[in-house]
Formats: C-alpha cells, sequence, structure tokens
C-alpha cells in the first residue's frame, strides 16, 4: 500500500498508534466518508459541534465526546500495526544477517561445494516456508471472497423475492405472471458484483503465478542443478511477497443492491403496468427516482442512479476511498456505460439493464447525451402512459408550459458549472470582429455568477426598427431570446453609449470547442401541454385566472406528469399533485377549460342511472308523505308502503359511514346527471347532480325525496351498483284540480301548501297517466278517521290562493286529455320488432297539423331540427339494431373522409352520423343525422354504416311569418341564442305550413309556465327579436288534407290561438347596460393608377371574387404605414361596450399583435367582421381586438379592389371553388395587370386584365370552366389584352442564311456494363438507401478508344461559353437537358416533374451521370447541345443484394421515403461505400443486381448486419 495511505490528505502526517503515555495521532473516519487525523479534526472543531468536510463539502455532526468520538478507521490501524511489526523483524533479521556473514574471499575458493549446497537449501527452506503461509491466506482469503459474493447474492435474491411474494399475495392471483416477469429480471443484480469478481481473478492469477513459483522452488531444491535454467532472483521475489489483505477489495461481502419490491395499491385499479415497481431503497425517502420500463408487461420499476458514490456500499460501512477511484476509472462503470451507450432499457440492453431510458433526440446532440425519460413512438391507444416526476419551470397557459424532469438536478447543477466556467475566460468576450446571429447560442447572465444557455430569436441593429438576421456585435440595440434550460423567453436593450462593454456584462459567446461541447446537453426545460382541454371561452383565449390557477396548485415543488404522447415537438401530459387527482380534470371542473374531444375508452359503456320512480296506478288510492313542495304544481311524494327503502337507508349509512377526506369513493370531478350519493344533516342519500353553480360547489337532487341542495364536492361519494336496485322513492305530482290565478303561483299559496302537506301523510289518488318528464296530475286529501279527509285543492280555492280547474266532458268527442291518455296507454305497450317495417328514413304523415314534436338542436329562428314523437319507436330500433351490430366491433383501419356515413360511439350511444371535417389528431366532426348538431368524435368510435341503415329521422324547420329585426338579413345572436335556451330540448307542437320547401316552414308552439300553449313566433315579435312578415298569405295551406281540416272543425278550439303572447314560456329576460353610441367614418378610398400596364401584387380575394391588388410603392408605404400605427397605439385600449351599428372605420389587432387599419362589416355575437382596407383580407375578430378610431386619415387605402374584365362567373358569382383556384394561382405572386377603366366610385372595383405567365386570367377562368364569356363583345379574342409593342414599318426580311431548328433529341443512352465480364471495378456515386445506389463502373478503356474528348471534357468546355446555351422552353417529361448545380456549373440531367408551381415554377431533375436528384427553378436549365448526347449516362442504378432491412427495427430516427430502413444504417452505409469497390453482378432482370466488395474481398454490408442494423437476405 502507497505511503499516501497512512498519511492524513491535509497535514501530510502518519497516522500513529497510542503507546504508553503517548496519544496517537489515529485516523478518524466521517459521515461522508473521508478519514483525516484528529490533529487536524480538532484544529477545524467548530463551536456547534459540526465539522465540514474539506473535500466534498459535507457536514458531520459530533457528540459530546467531540472528534474523540468518531469511528476509527480500523483498516489503516492495521497497516500502521503492521508496518511498525514489519519494522521490528528487518531489524533483528538484518542483525543475524551480520552475525552470519560469509567467510573471506580468500576462503570461498577452499570451501567445499556441500557447504554452498547447505547454504541455498536453508535460504529456500526459509523462502518455502513464508510462501506456505502467504498460500494458506490467499486461499482462505478466495475462498471467503466466493462464497461471501454468493451468500450476498442469494441473500440479496431472497430478499428482493420475499417482497415480491408479499406484494403478489395482497394483489390476488391475477398478479403471478407478474411475479415471473420480474423474477427474470433479477439477473441484471449479478452486475453490481462485477468490481467483486475482478477481484477474484486478481486473487487467481496471485494464486497461479504463487503456486508455479513454489513448484519450481521446490524442484531446485531437490535438484540443485536445475537453478542455472531459471531465473532464481525472479522465483524468490514471488515467493517473499507478502498478502496485504487490504489491498484487496471486500465491500462486495456487504453491496446492497438498493433495489426493493413496493406495492402501489392506489394503481391496481387504473392500469396492470404500474402495478408493480421496483424501486430504490435510500436513506432519503424525498429523492425522486427515475422510472424505467420493464417488458413485456410495462411496469414502471423506479431505480437509483448508479454514480460513484454510497450507492453501492452498506448505511453502515463505507468505501474505501482507494476502491472508489478504481472503480471511477473502470470502463465498464455505469457512468462511462451511461456516457457511451446512452440510457439503456432494462429488457434490451446486456451491459447496463438498471439504467433508466433515454428521452428522444432533441434538436442539438453531442457526443454525451444525458438520460432522461422516453416517449415511445406509438400510438396511445397502444402505449401504457408513463410517468415522470418534474418541476414546472415556466408557464405561458395551461396549453404552452416548460417542466423539467427532477432527474436531471445533478446533470444541471453540472451544466451550470461548466458554462460558468466556460465564461469566465477571456475567449468568451465579444469583440469588434465578432457577429451575432439568429439562432445563435449564447450565455447570459441571469443572476450574479449564473450564465444560462440562451438562443436568440430576434436580433435588433442600431438605428433599424426591423429584425435583422445578423450583425455586428458592436451594434447590438436590443435582443430577444429564449432560455433553453427553463423555458422562458427575455428581452434586453443595450445602451448606445456602452457599446461592447454593455453587452459582455451580460451575455458571453461560446468558442468552437465550448459549442461543440455544449451542444452535447440537451435543453432541460421540455415545452408541454395539457392533453384534450382548451379554454372555457375560445374567443379570449387562455384567460389570466386559469394561468394563476395552475401556477398556484403546482408551485415550485415536484409533481408528477403523465405523458400521452407528442405533437409537433410538444409533449402531451397531465399534471398530477396529492392530494388532487388531475389537473386538467381540477380547470375543467373550476370552468376555467374543457374538452374539446371524447376520451376514448374501448369497451366502456354508459354510466349507470336510477330507474325513473314508479307512478301510481290511474284511480286509486293510496297513502304517502309529501316529501318536498316547491308550488302546488311542482311537488314530490314518497310512497309509505315501501318497506325496502328503509332497509336500503340503513345500509347505505353503514357503508359509507363518518365523512372522511381520504375515501376510496372520492368524487374530485362531477359531471352533469352523475348519479352518487350525498351528505346531507350528518347522512348518506341517494343524489343526482344538476349543475355546478361555482367553486366546489354542486347542485343535487336527492332523488328520494326531491329536493335541491348546494353541496360541496367533499360531501359526494361514488355510489356503488347495489344501491341502483330500488328506483326513485320520490314521485314529481301536480294538482290536477286547481290552477295558480296568475301566471305564476303567489309565494302565500306555496306557504300555505307546505304547512297542510309537507313531511306529512296524505292520501293520494291519480288522476291521469303521463311520462316520465312530466309531473303527474293528482288530488290530494288529508288523512282522517275515515280514512278520506277533506281536498286540499278546496281548501285553497277556499282561501283564495286558486281557481278550479275547468274541466270539459263531451259524450260526442273524447277530450285532448282522453285521447293523450290513450294513446300512452297503447303506448306503455312495445309493439313487437316484426309487428311493422322498419323504415330508416323520415316520411311525413298525411296530417301536417298539431304534430308533436322533440326539439333537438336550435342554430336561429331560420334553423330548428326536430324530431316527431310519433317515430320514437322507429327510432329506438334503430339504436338498438346499432348497438347490437356494432356495441362488441372492433375498430378498422379505414380512411375516413367528409361526407362518409358511419355509427358512431358518442357518450357509449350508438347513433348514425356523417363525417363533416377530419381534423388532426385522428379526432373527426360528426354530424348526429338524428338530431343534428355536431360532435367531435375519435375515429376509434366509428364504425362503417350498412346502406340500409342510412337515413335521418331529423327534420329541419323555419319560423315562417317572422323575419329579423333591425331590418339586417341574418338573425341577431341575441335572437339565436335566446331561442336556443328556450327551446333546446323541449317538446312542442308544430304545424307545417309548405312541406315542399327546405327548410320546413312550420308555426311552432310551446308551453308556459302556467300550462299554455303560445306562439314562438309572437313571442319573438314581443321581445322585439324579430318582426312580422308583411306579405300575402301563402297557398301552402293548400298542402293539408280534407280529412285534417274536417278533424279541425270537429274538435274544440286550441289553447294555443287564445293566449297572449305576453306570457313567456321562461323568466324574464336578461338585462344588459346599454351600449356606447359610437360613430366613426370610413377611410379614404384609394388612389388608382393610371389607365394602361403595370406591376401589382395580390394581397387578398374575397369569397366574391374581388381581387384586392397592390402597387409597388403601395407595397412600401404599407410598411411606413404599420409603424405609424404601432406609434399611435401602443397599449390595448381599454373593454367597453359599443354599439357598432354606426361604426365604418376601425382600428384592429391583428394575430401578429400589430394595429392595422379596418373596416367594420358586421357584429356576430361576441366577433367583429372586418376588412383590412390595406390588404382586403377579411377576417371575424374577438371585440377585445377591435377598437372603433380612425387611424392616418391622411393615407388613402392601400389595396385596390380588382374585377376581371370580359368574362362572367358561373352562377352570376363566383363559386367558392372558383375563388380557391384564383386564391392558389394569385395570392402572394406579383403579376402584370393591365386597367381597363375606372369605376364611377372611387370606391368601386377597377376594371383590369391579369396576366399570369403570358395567359390572361379571364381564358384560364373560362378554360377551367369557372366563367363564360361576355357575349358584349364581338370576338373572344378582343377582350384579351395584348402587351404593347413598338410601332414598326413594314420591313422585308430576309430569312435566308438563318439556322434551322435544333432537332428533338431523345433519351440517353443506357451505359452497358463490360462485356464478358462478371465482375468489375466500381464506385458509388450516389446512395438512396443501404440497398439502392448509383454506380459509376471505372473501367472505360473502350469507350476512351472511340471517344475523342471524355465527358468531363466535354463539360468544361461548355461551361466556358454559358452564353452560347438556350434556355430551356419546352418541359417534356424525361427530356434531356442541362442543368446548374449549387456549385454554378452545368450538368447533364433529365426532367423528371414538376415540383412546385406557386409561387414560382421549380422543376424536378436527376443528374443523369450523379443520380442525385434536384430541384430547379426554370431560368436554371439550358438545352443540351447534341455533342453530349451520344454519352451514355455515367451513373447506373442498382440494387445491391445479400442483405434487407431488419425484421424489428429498434432506432427513432427513419429514412421518410424509406420508412424500412434506419438513419442510423443510411450513415453508416455511406461510411462503407467510400473508396473504389468490386461490383459482382447476380441478375440483370427484372433490376440490376450486384454484389459490392471491398478490396481485402469482404462484403461491403457484413458490418451493416453485425451491428444489427440489416439482416443477411
Amino acid at each position: 500500500m502507497s505511503e499516501a495511505a497512512v498519511t492524513c490528505k491535509i497535514c501530510s502526517s502518519a497516522y500513529t498508534l497510542p503507546e504508553d503515555d503517548i496519544l496517537g495521532n489515529l485516523p478518524r473516519l466521517l459521515l461522508c466518508g473521508h478519514i483525516f487525523c484528529t490533529t487536524c479534526l480538532r484544529a477545524l472543531e467548530s463551536p456547534q459541534n459540526v465539522f465540514t468536510c474539506p473535500e466534498c463539502q459535507v457536514n458531520t455532526t459530533v457528540g459530546e465526546d467531540g472528534f474523540d468520538g468518531l469511528e476509527v478507521d480500523s483498516k489503516i490501524v492495521g497497516l500502521v500495526y503492521t508496518a511498525r511489526m514489519n519494522a521490528k523483524k528487518r531489524h533483528s533479521g538484518v542483525g543475524l544477517q551480520s552475525s552470519k556473514s560469509p567467510a573471506s574471499s580468500s576462503d570461498v575458493h577452499t570451501q567445499e561445494s556441500t557447504e554452498v549446497k547447505q547454504d541455498m537449501g536453508k535460504v529456500l527452506d526459509e523462502a518455502l516456508k513464508k510462501a506456505t503461509d502467504n498460500l494458506n491466506q490467499l486461499d482462505s482469503l478466495y475462498q471467503t471472497l466466493v462464497k461471501g459474493i454468493q451468500a450476498q447474492l442469494r441473500k440479496e435474491r431472497s430478499r428482493i423475492v420475499k417482497e415480491l411474494d408479499d406484494a403478489v399475495e395482497k394483489a390476488n392471483l391475477i398478479l403471478l405472471k407478474r411475479r415471473n416477469a420480474l423474477m427474470s429480471k433479477l439477473s441484471a443484480v449479478d452486475l453490481l458484483f462485477s468490481a467483486g469478481r475482478k477481484e477474484c481473478k486478481r486473487i487467481e492469477e496471485r494464486l497461479k503465478a504463487l503456486r508455479t513459483a513454489i513448484q519450481k522452488a521446490r524442484h531446485v531444491r531437490q535438484v540443485p542443478s536445475l537453478g542455472t535454467y531459471c531465473n532464481l532472483d525472479e522465483i524468490l521475489e514471488t515467493l517473499h511477497i507478502p498478502v496485504d489483505i487490504e489491498s484487496y477489495d471486500m465491500s462486495s461481502l456487504s453491496l446492497r443492491s438498493g433495489l426493493r419490491c413496493k406495492l402501489q395499491v392506489d394503481s391496481l385499479t387504473e392500469c396492470l403496468s404500474n402495478y408493480l415497481k421496483i424501486i430504490s431503497h435510500e436513506e432519503d425517502d424525498d429523492v425522486i427516482l427515475e422510472e424505467v420500463t420493464v417488458e413485456p408487461f410495462q411496469c414502471q420499476v423506479k431505480s437509483g442512479e448508479f454514480g460513484i458514490g454510497e450507492e453501492f456500499c452498506d448505511k453502515k460501512k463505507r468505501k474505501p476511498k482507494k476502491f472508489l477511484e478504481k472503480q471511477a476509472r473502470s470502463p465498464k462503470s455505469m457512468e462511462e456505460i451511461r456516457d457511451g451507450d446512452g440510457c439503456a432499457e432494462m429488457v434490451e440492453s446486456e451491459h447496463s439493464p438498471l439504467l433508466p431510458q433515454s428521452r428522444p433526440k432533441e434538436t442539438h446532440q453531442g457526443p454525451k447525451r444525458h438520460c432522461r425519460p422516453q416517449c415511445e413512438r406509438q400510438s396511445s391507444s397502444q402505449q401504457p402512459k408513463l410517468v415522470h416526476y418534474v418541476i414546472v419551470s415556466h408557464i405561458e397557459n395551461p396549453g404552452h408550459f416548460y417542466v423539467r424532469y427532477m432527474m436531471e438536478h445533478k446533470s444541471a447543477h453540472k451544466l451550470t458549472k461548466k458554462i460558468n466556467t466556460i465564461c469566465s475566460g477571456e475567449s468568451s468576450l465579444f469583440t469588434f470582429s465578432d457577429e451575432i446571429k439568429m439562432d445563435s447560442l449564447l450565455f447570459f447572465l441571469e443572476r450574479t455568477d449564473m450564465w444560462c444557455r440562451v438562443r436568440v430569436t430576434e436580433l435588433f441593429q442600431k438605428e433599424t426598427f426591423k429584425s435583422v438576421p445578423k450583425c455586428p456585435a458592436s451594434e447590438v440595440f436590443r435582443l430577444c431570446f429564449f432560455f433553453l434550460d427553463h423555458g422562458f423567453s427575455k428581452t434586453i436593450t443595450i445602451p448606445s453609449d456602452e457599446g461592447l462593454s454593455g453587452l459582455n456584462e451580460c451575455l458571453r459567446k461560446p468558442d468552437a470547442a465550448a459549442l461543440c461541447e455544449i451542444n452535447g446537453w440537451a435543453p432541460m426545460a421540455i415545452r408541454c401541454s395539457l392533453k384534450d382541454i382548451v379554454p372555457s371561452d375560445l374567443v379570449r383565449g387562455w384567460s389570466s385566472e386559469a394561468c394563476d390557477e395552475m401556477r398556484n396548485l403546482l408551485g415550485s415543488k415536484a409533481v408528477e406528469m403523465q405523458v400521452f404522447g407528442d405533437d409537433g415537438g410538444t409533449l402531451l401530459v397531465d399534471l398530477k399533485k396529492i392530494p388532487m387527482v388531475s389537473l386538467r380534470e381540477h380547470l375543467v371542473f373550476m370552468e376555467m377549460a374543457r374538452f374539446y374531444c371524447p376520451m376514448v375508452a374501448p369497451g366502456s359503456s354508459k354510466p349507470l342511472l336510477f330507474y325513473p320512480p314508479v307512478h301510481p296506478k290511474l284511480d286509486d288510492e293510496f297513502n304517502a308523505v309529501v316529501s318536498h313542495v316547491n308550488t302546488p304544481s311542482d311537488f314530490y311524494i314518497q310512497l309509505v308502503e315501501n318497506m325496502e327503502y328503509l332497509l336500503l337507508h340503513s345500509k347505505l349509512q353503514d357503508c359509507y359511514g363518518p365523512l372522511t377526506s381520504d375515501s376510496e369513493l372520492q368524487i374530485y370531478c362531477p359531471s352533469t346527471s352523475q348519479a352518487c350519493v350525498a351528505r346531507f344533516d350528518q347522512e348518506w342519500f341517494r343524489a343526482l347532480i344538476t349543475g355546478f353553480p361555482g367553486g366546489r360547489m354542486v347542485e343535487v337532487r336527492y332523488v328520494d325525496f326531491g329536493y335541491k341542495k348546494i353541496v360541496s364536492v367533499n360531501d359526494l361519494r361514488q355510489i356503488k351498483d347495489e344501491f341502483f336496485i330500488l328506483p326513485e322513492m320520490a314521485v314529481w305530482c301536480r294538482l290536477s284540480d286547481v290552477v295558480s290565478l296568475e301566471e305564476v303561483w303567489s309565494d302565500k299559496a306555496c306557504e300555505v301548501l307546505k304547512e297542510l302537506v309537507e313531511n306529512k301523510l296524505v292520501t293520494v289518488v291519480a288522476k291521469k297517466l303521463v311520462p316520465n318528464t312530466r309531473p303527474v296530475p293528482v288530488c290530494l286529501f288529508e288523512v282522517g278517521e275515515d280514512c278520506t279527509g277533506a281536498s286540499i285543492g278546496e281548501m285553497l280555492i277556499s282561501r283564495g290562493l286558486a281557481v278550479s280547474s275547468k274541466r270539459t266532458q263531451d259524450k260526442d268527442h273524447q277530450s285532448p286529455e282522453t285521447l293523450f291518455q290513450e294513446e300512452l296507454s297503447v303506448n306503455l305497450i312495445p309493439p313487437s320488432p316484426d309487428s311493422e317495417e322498419l323504415k330508416p328514413t323520415l316520411i311525413l304523415p298525411a296530417c301536417l297539423k298539431d304534430l308533436k314534436v322533440r326539439v333537438t338542436h336550435v342554430t336561429s329562428p331560420g334553423n330548428i331540427c326536430v324530431q316527431l314523437l310519433q317515430f320514437d319507436s322507429q327510432l329506438k330500433r334503430i339504436h338498438d339494431m346499432l348497438r347490437s351490430l356494432y356495441s362488441k366491433s372492433e375498430a378498422q383501419e379505414i380512411d375516413w373522409k367528409e361526407e362518409m356515413f358511419c355509427a358512431a360511439n358518442n357518450t357509449g350511444v350508438w347513433e348514425r352520423g356523417k363525417v363533416c371535417i377530419m381534423s388532426s389528431g385522428h379526432v373527426a366532426e360528426v354530424l348526429r343525422c338524428d338530431f343534428g348538431n355536431l360532435v367531435k368524435i375519435h375515429v376509434n368510435n366509428l364504425r362503417p354504416l350498412r346502406a340500409d341503415l342510412i337515413g335521418s329521422f331529423l327534420l329541419e324547420c323555419n319560423l315562417s311569418d317572422i323575419r329579423p329585426a333591425g331590418g339586417r338579413s341574418t338573425w341577431t345572436a341575441t335572437a339565436c341564442d335566446f331561442i336556443s335556451q328556450y327551446l333546446m330540448g323541449s317538446t312542442a307542437i308544430m304545424t307545417i305550413k309548405d312541406p315542399a320547401v327546405r327548410p320546413v316552414l312550420i308555426s311552432l308552439f310551446c308551453p308556459n309556465r302556467a300550462g299554455q300553449n303560445i306562439s314562438i313566433a309572437d313571442f319573438l315579435v314581443s321581445e322585439g327579436l324579430a318582426l312580422k312578415e308583411r306579405k300575402e298569405g301563402s297557398t301552402s295551406q293548400s298542402a293539408l288534407t280534407e280529412e285534417c281540416m274536417l278533424s279541425e272543425e270537429k274538435s274544440p278550439q286550441s289553447e294555443r290561438t287564445v293566449t297572449p303572447p305576453l306570457t313567456p314560456p321562461t323568466p324574464a329576460p336578461r338585462i344588459n347596460p346599454a351600449p356606447e353610441r359610437v360613430k366613426t367614418t370610413a377611410y379614404p378610398p384609394p388612389d388608382l393608377p393610371p389607365c394602361g400596364h403595370t406591376l401589382m401584387s395580390i394581397s387578398a380575394i374575397s369569397e366574391q371574387g374581388v381581387i384586392y391588388a397592390m402597387t409597388h410603392e403601395a407595397v412600401c408605404e404599407f410598411d411606413r404605414l404599420r409603424e405609424r400605427l404601432q406609434q399611435h397605439i401602443k397599449t390595448l385600449p381599454r373593454q367597453k361596450n359599443y354599439n357598432w351599428k354606426s361604426v365604418v372605420g376601425c382600428a384592429v389587432m391583428g394575430t401578429d399583435m400589430y394595429w392595422y387599419r379596418g373596416q367594420v362589416q358586421e357584429f356576430i355575437g361576441g366577433q367583429v367582421k372586418v376588412r383590412y382596407v390595406d390588404q382586403g383580407l377579411v377576417e371575424s375578430i374577438p371585440v377585445c381586438h377591435v377598437y372603433p378610431v380612425v387611424l392616418c386619415e391622411d393615407v388613402p387605402q392601400l389595396c385596390i379592389p380588382c374585377q376581371i374584365h370580359g368574362v362572367i362567373p358561373i352562377g352570376k358569382g363566383w363559386q367558392w371553388d372558383a375563388v380557391v383556384f384564383m386564391k392558389e394561382l394569385l395570392l402572394g405572386r406579383s403579376v402584370k395587370v393591365y386597367i381597363m377603366e375606372h369605376p364611377e366610385d372611387p370606391r368601386g372595383c377597377v376594371t383590369v386584365e391579369i396576366t399570369v405567365d403570358g395567359m390572361a386570367l379571364g381564358k384560364i377562368m373560362v378554360h377551367h370552366q369557372y366563367a363564360t364569356f361576355d357575349p358584349d363583345y364581338k370576338s373572344q379574342e378582343e377582350y384579351v389584352v395584348k402587351l404593347p409593342v413598338a410601332d414598326l414599318d413594314d420591313w422585308d426580311i430576309n430569312t435566308e442564311g438563318l439556322e434551322e431548328s435544333q432537332p428533338v433529341l431523345g433519351v440517353y443512352a443506357k451505359f452497358k456494363l463490360p462485356e464478358g465480364k462478371k465482375h468489375f471495378a466500381a464506385k458509388v456515386k450516389h446512395i438512396r438507401s443501404p440497398n439502392e445506389v448509383f454506380l459509376c463502373v471505372l473501367d472505360k478503356t473502350e469507350n476512351r478508344q472511340k471517344q475523342e474528348e471524355s465527358l468531363e471534357e466535354a463539360l468544361d468546355r461548355i461551361n466556358e461559353n454559358l452564353e452560347n446555351l438556350s434556355r430551356l422552353t419546352d418541359f417534356p417529361i424525361g427530356y434531356p437537358c442541362l442543368a446548374e448545380y449549387s456549385d454554378g456549373k452545368y450538368y447533364r440531367a433529365k426532367l423528371m416533374g414538376f415540383s412546385e408551381v406557386t409561387p414560382a415554377v421549380q422543376l424536378l431533375v436527376r443528374h443523369v451521370d450523379f443520380g442525385s436528384d434536384d430541384t430547379v427553378p426554370v431560368h436554371k436549365l439550358r438545352q443540351l447541345p447534341p455533342s453530349l448526347h451520344h454519352f451514355p449516362c455515367a451513373a447506373v442504378y442498382v440494387k445491391l443484394a445479400g442483405f434487407k432491412p431488419p425484421r424489428i427495427c429498434m432506432e427513432k430516427e427513419l429514412i421518410p421515403y424509406r420508412p424500412e430502413w434506419s438513419m442510423k444504417a443510411m450513415l453508416e452505409m455511406v461510411d462503407l461505400l467510400n473508396g473504389e469497390l468490386t461490383a459482382v453482378v447476380v441478375a440483370t432482370e427484372p433490376q440490376l443486381t450486384v454484389l459490392l466488395y471491398k478490396m481485402d474481398g469482404s462484403l461491403v454490408h457484413t458490418p451493416l448486419v453485425e451491428n444489427g442494423l440489416a439482416d443477411y437476405e
């Protein structure tokens, strides 16, 4: 052992042992594992009895005995003692040797050979004796280490197996398979003892050397003459080497794997993949650990980070420093495996099975990649959700925030130190020769002695107002940059008087070496977004309250992140923080967000609801208790004969017990119409959630009593299935024999009824059968001695609180009530499925008057969707058939397109639908065919609809005899919201006026609170939301049949015709404050250029086909105008309630947060339809981004509205497809415009003719059948504008001697392989994929003999005289030409097709002599000279034989156009194909196939297969 091991690191004094009265200098062991002498520790002792280690800065607290109470390192004490004893032995040995010194040289020659042999024998005997002792010690040491490792390994395995067995017993028999899977992963524990096995190998080598030396020494002892044939000194040295026990690492005997099994009970019901975890057993329970996916059940296994430290040591025993240094230098240590090979999965890696997975690669990658959790590239339906622990570093909004992984805390600390070291050097300072570019990496001083990585996002130079791509460091005025490791952005301004000194105070630059090193560290801040939620108000976006709520909930502590996938580099996640279940659900429940698409839950069913209450029999008397009273027309009764409810109530109290906050049945995010158990007066009752008043409060209705109450979410519990067995006990009723004196019941009448009947026993008689959605008409009687007392209704009449209802009984005809009763009694018996034919489509009945309908969807008074109640049985049969056909079906891979009919699973119910829009994320907008509204549904919930089921029971209607108020052509948002609120889901009476038109013209009547039917059209007129249509009566009433008219004469007058329109069906409308009246004028009209030719840029095309163009001067003026507008309005004005009717000119904030001038066109419920007067664009802008003020009135409108000359659009107006075609053809292009004439109105459209690529736009529109020629023109060619030509005289031109047109060249000649040769020298010119390349044959002797000049010489000659080459004017596919390459020279190519058409024509060409493809504009193409045409193609396309793509590709980066190959295989194949190769032809048909060999005769693809990037063919 070295001398440094027995000396103190601080004072370099040797450790000494106490002897007699002398106090020794003993080595003391600190908590961190470092060793120092007692003298140094006493000198550095602090008054608080705390000592900070000078090496690792770890604090050690000492007790009352001070540092004398610290543990003494026994190993060093043993070394000191051994050294002292060896010194004494050597001293005694020297005396003995001096006493037995050999004779003088004169006596040596006279001694006999026997004496020499005798002396040699003594020396050998002594050495053999010592070697025997050493051998015994090494044998004992080896046996102890080998047996100890096996015992400790068995002990560790037994401990983990025991914990696994305990967890499996708790998790029941279903987890037995999981146990076997985890047992197979325990082989990874063997790697922890690799250092101990190395020590065993060292001892084996020492044993082997010692045994060999002993054998040689014994042979020399027996036969002394053998000493001349061996190195006796080396043998003696081997025999004398002592056994240093301390030099061998015995820590493997106490080594622990750091793994234990943990059962997470909370996740049992969530996912089997999170059922069992193997986590690191650390002293600090607050350490957040990494998670590793374990196949085949995708279990999450938490493991500690295997670094160099105490992780491999026992808690009581520390590693010697020497062993730690050896382990740090070991090439197979955990740290080097992580740095070299990345992070390996437990299943796939054979070197480091306990390391965490690696995160997907970031934009900048280097030689070092630090471990991060990885999101597998699989669909969310097949991939388990990975859970990580993170800290939220920055929040923009719930859809845009950044997190940092907890496991990267140490890596971030190392990165900060490295950046601080780089910034402390002189090379990081900016000089006058340095430039700062956009997107460059810099270092910013966030706070004192802390530099952070930033990336420049915006750069401004002095005396400029626009961002520049680069500028000198001394000219920087303002910088905007993004913090890569924190996620937020910042802008700084450099004072102009400070120059570089001000810049260097806060910024540094990396040099080339530092940049290469820093780029190897991936950004710490990961962009995330909460999955599947959108703001509650889509117009205003995320509110500040939602962002503040998210910040307050998360704070700066670690939270659990659940990863669902990624979208364009953004992780789709959900955050959880105990005791909160989900941040997404919390925001939705707080009404700050909402889900935008249904959650995919294959196999999920509709949530259970309570059975409806059992209605009493007609005209039967029974006793009941009135449980709750709202009004005489709205109260609830409870039958007293049902004793089962008492048992259920008792069982309910026993099951849920006292109120606790940690109940497993706690409801965290309730939903409307959800069945639950709610607390009331310290007892639990069955309830139904009916509303959300706000905060953490909900409104519930106790289904067994009928009353409603607002309770806290903490008082709700999930209801068990066993409590659904009984129906609702509360029966909704109303008094049938009385009606209110006024429109609504008076408060006194309600109070009197409560005093008479609430919570009292009464006698009830049902008077009519009604559906469950209506109250049961009953008569209430007091319970007297004769079991029948006074009538409650008559008591109300006698007190003047109600009047008796009129009962009209006529023997000649039945009343409407009787008809309804008979109809209901018939409907109570469901018809047989075979009794009537199934009709999938609605067929209007013969009588179109007084039809009972259900309103399913309302958009406006002109678009109301209804269902006829008489078709309910047919609709139910359709739904039952859909459920039986598709409830157990699996999702199919179907390319869903618009207008396709489908069966949709909407919240557990299968319905007929039609796909309207396919959006990103496999979500489709589906029209519910039988209901009329649009819903967003995942494609996994869609199935192809059978042809015989396609249809709809929906009828689109339009209220007749009314029109929008205010002289508008469209209905206002107030009218739409008003009618939608009061009609949605209601039952009404409908009369069809004209069934021939669509939507159908109808009259609609709905009951108000008094039970009277009123006309919805009249009610809208009375509210001022509509006006009566002034026109003659429609003759469409003749469509009514004679039978229907006769039935109308016989039937009594309907109630709906006598009620005044002043009785609303609902409470009074809301009253808003009057809007502020503002009036603005329009912006001045544009300055029209003179008639004639001009060059203009197309900025916009309206939906009516108006083309907005800007001259070159207007484009320049637009940039200056935008700067002026920003100076006028520097902040967002305060939002007010404006009256937009008189507003014309306004200021608009665009999507780029700049102000523009606009013109108000229409106000549509919270949004203003605005046209940008300087560009022509039309958008619907939120009210908060529109300000009624006119800015820069001195500047006229910059865009000119234009119309095409000489054509008439099809259909007397441009259709939408024609407008789309013009947008694709013109937008953003600079075209030639001929102004034909100016309009009379300066704001009107200018008649122009636009020339696009030499062709008139009008002629193009006619060609595509979007328009026809104007018949006012005599000839179709007259309207075509000719470009002005020079006025030339009539010249007699002689064309003799002119060159004739060049002949059209054919395709290139194919290169012929050398005849008679199966193998030839070749070189790869271009590689398309690992097994598809372009070869160049190097054997060209025959061609050289026939050619006067080579292809290269001919190309050089052509490139020297480029001015003689003509441009290419015709572009047939496969045509030979010359194409300019990136080096500026022209090479032979052939046309492959058109790559782009707008904004400029781009063609795809292939360089035939190289095999590469390129996209070039038209002006970079030249005609091919005939002298170059006869050369065959130098590059020939071949396929490589002998290998194929791997069957299973584990790489994540794939070749986009060849997804079967990975990018890593491509890059490695590029390296393998360098240099001269030998090709052997395998096949010539159908494709030339070869084998490629290297110069040494080995196949090129062999390394590719050995690395697992390909398979042998």
